[in-house]
């Protein structure tokens, strides 16, 4: 017999749904807008909350543009791939990453993004909330990840706070590179598992020829 939610549970429900609606409207207007001429009243609006709403799930206008790209790029799938690696298929994982990646910036309206990321690095208090609630904990799973990988002998004993500014910038701005490229990059001439291949070929093995010597 299915138990009914509980009141508890129907308000967790409830919650999660309301920020989802006030992060996909926040989203789509500081895409439009810009950070500066973007209002919460118009967010509530579009969201369908009364703007007060908000500010029980976000402290500032701030704070909601964080949240908004937090939600965007580090989403659930990408965490629990990257949760995988060390009992995984490492070369498959990766690829798997990368695919992650190129359907993020593959969904409707994330052209903007650079864009919106650029607001955040001009302003102080943004970036502090940008590193407090993005970048740190996402480098910090990274260097779980390596030492534990380190650990088992499957990666080299290199520093992980390098190993994982590595691997998170070359996917990050190879990702970001194609998005600013558009539709003349030349890399939609080519099959995204093919892109997602020799990138994750790239990361785990380097430039050189293992038949080569240098």
């Amino acid at each position: 017999m299915v138990m009914a939610p509980t009141r508890q549970e129907r308000k967790e429900s409830i919650a999660i749904m309301r920020k989802k609606q006030i992060l996909d409207a926040a989203f789509k207007v500081f895409s439009e807008k810009g950070f500066a001429m973007a209002t919460t009243a118009e967010i509530a609006k579009l969201s369908g909350v009364a703007e007060g709403t908000i500010y029980n799930y976000f402290t500032n206008k701030r704070d909601l543009i964080v949240s908004v790209i937090q939600n965007l790029i580090m989403d659930v799938s990408l965490l629990d791939l990257i949760g995988r690696l060390p009992s995984g298929e490492i070369h498959n994982t990766f690829e798997s990453i990368i695919q992650n990646r190129f359907d993020l910036i593959n969904r409707e309206g994330l052209s903007t993004l650079p864009i919106i990321l650029s607001e955040i690095m001009r302003d102080p208090e943004m970036k502090v909330l940008w590193s407090q609630k993005v970048l740190t904990p996402f480098l910090n799973q990274m260097g779980q990840m390596v030492r534990v990988m380190q650990s088992t002998g499957k990666f080299q004993k290199l520093e992980p706070e390098v190993v994982v500014r590595a691997i998170a910038g070359m996917i990050m701005g190879f990702v970001m590179l194609k998005l600013m490229e558009g539709e003349g990059s030349p890399l939609n001439q080519i099959s995204q598992d093919t892109v997602s291949a020799d990138l994750a070929k790239l990361i785990l093995h380097g430039l050189l020829n293992p038949e080569q010597e240098i």
